[in-house]
């Protein structure tokens, strides 16, 4: 009788094994696509074995091996093995606010001065407006910058005078050099007075914090994984990356064309912020429903990403200005751990880029209207991490979701 207790103990343990590496594999994640004949005449038989490995694959994602138990029960972080780290060659002390190279804006202030230079992408562009503003919001200065026939734009502009000890500047742009104008850098850049009466751009009191979470080593294998959000494997997601990216021969490119479409064909859905319910986040469904909040947006990126063998991480953390939220970073926002935003960096060329493609998306669903906004923006592709914890606070990278 112990025997044969025995020999079912194995059976149940080999069974669970098999489970598990069926529900991580290709073949039973896309059962119809490789049995043709049984989805054609037993749709719903390959629809069920596909759920019920992705359900599957859901539970086992969410085991930890005994590796990750032992690090959390001593507080640790789990090593990870140096031919699985993805080397971060970061940017440090650049003006620019996107080293994205189609479009991008830098700023250095010197003393009394500010020169803003750099380079639009579209003559609807071609003419910019910078403004300061002061602690109060009051106008103190607007200034016209004009870009060249190459869409390059250089100006150094006087700081206006002011008694105020910080000032806010924003830069519009449009395709004339009068009219309506549209913002292109909110106001997240500040102007702090020096000690000798002249002015320094303002570093964010959250970019330290940033930097080092930043800057740590991170597995490239754990950036490709597929996941029960992440769904890296799913044929229909493998597709639509394909589509996406066919003809384009560089990494850096592919990730453009991805943001791209998912900041074109999404929408950020305004509704479900005031519903008690979780937004769907799961990449197959938002692509059907065509609508998500930010944790949708970041893990369709990462799917479509690592569905091309493109790492990419979902970081979560705190944006200013969300919901409702403080549009400036006080103690309690600085020191919190609440998280309200997800954005993701990829990595390419041997760097983690920042992007955050809710921000650069302008289509939205407002009382379950699909509004179609004014076009893709590129100003949180690439974004360089300086400029970036103006306004976010990276709080965690996500593994299991």
């Amino acid at each position: 009788m112990k025997k044969f207790k025995r020999f079912i103990a194995v059976l149940l343990i080999l069974a669970i094994g098999i489970c598990i590496v069926n529900a991580q594999t290709d073949f039973f994640l896309n059962f119809g696509s490789y049995v043709p004949l049984i989805q054609e005449k037993y749709p719903q038989v390959a629809e069920g074995i596909t759920a019920a490995s992705e359900q599957l694959s859901m539970l086992t994602d969410y085991i930890p091996s005994p590796a990750e138990i032992i690090a959390m029960i001593k507080h640790e972080e789990l090593p990870i093995d140096p031919s699985d780290v993805a080397t971060n060659a970061y940017i440090e002390n650049s003006p620019m606010l996107t080293f994205y190279p189609e479009e991008n804006i830098g700023m250095i202030v010197d003393y009394k001065t500010v020169d803003v230079f750099g380079i639009v992408s579209s003559k609807n562009k071609s003419h910019l407006v910078a403004e300061f503003t002061d602690e109060n919001g009051e106008s103190l200065d607007q200034v016209s910058v004009s870009a060249n026939s190459d869409g390059e734009f250089n100006k150094e502009i006087d700081i206006p005078e002011t008694d105020f000890l910080s000032m806010k500047l924003a830069i519009y742009t449009g395709s004339k050099p009068y009219g309506q104008f549209e913002s292109w850098v909110y106001n997240y850049i500040t102007l702090q007075k020096t000690a000798d009466g002249g002015w320094e751009l303002a570093s964010s009191p959250v970019f330290e914090a940033n930097k080092q979470l930043y800057e740590k080593d991170k597995s490239i294998s754990d950036a490709l994984k597929h996941t029960p959000s992440i769904q890296a494997e799913n044929a229909s997601i493998i597709s639509i990356a394909g589509q996406l990216t066919e003809g384009i021969t560089n990494d850096y490119d592919k990730v453009l064309a991805l943001h791209d479409w998912i900041c074109s064909y999404m929408y950020y859905d305004t509704d479900s912020l005031n519903s008690e319910d979780t937004p769907p986040y799961y990449a197959t469904e938002i692509v059907k429903s065509r609508k998500a909040v930010c944790l949708g947006f970041a893990t369709l990126m990462a799917a479509l990403c690592r569905s091309i063998n493109i790492p990419c991480n979902v970081v979560s953390g705190y944006a200013l200005g969300v919901s409702g939220g403080s549009s400036v970073w006080t103690d309690e926002t600085t020191a919190s751990d609440e998280q309200n935003h997800a954005w993701n960096e990829v990595y390419v060329d041997g760097r983690w880029i920042i992007v955050d493609p809710t921000w650069d998306c302008s289509n939205k669903i407002e009382n379950g209207e699909f509004i179609e906004g004014k076009g893709v923006s590129h100003i949180y592709f690439d974004a360089n991490l300086q400029f970036f914890s103006n306004n976010h606070k990276i709080i965690e990278y996500s593994k299991r979701r």
